[in-house]
């Protein structure tokens, strides 16, 4: 489900992180959106294909974790900042 247009990040706000915190699924997504390309980032990995070549792709294993992680920090401890 994608809340942006193409090639739009979503900017972080107070409002957005306010209703994130209170469970707000569409807020949710948009900060995981917003944090998308460094999540991408830290869960690219490097695997070595038959024919000997290096190739990088994102274990996705890895970064579902990952976000899983970010909403639980956003629900558990974001809410002591509110």
């Amino acid at each position: 489900m994608s809340y942006m247009g193409k090639g739009e990040t979503p900017k972080l706000n107070y409002a957005l992180i306010k209703r994130a915190v209170c469970g707000d699924e569409a807020a949710l997504e948009m900060i995981l959106q917003h944090f998308d390309a460094y999540i991408n980032t830290v869960s690219t990995v490097e695997k070595t294909i038959f024919s000997g070549e290096i190739i990088k792709e994102v274990d996705e294993d890895m970064k579902i974790q990952i976000q899983m992680h970010l909403v639980k920090v956003i629900q558990e401890k974001w809410s002591e900042l509110i």
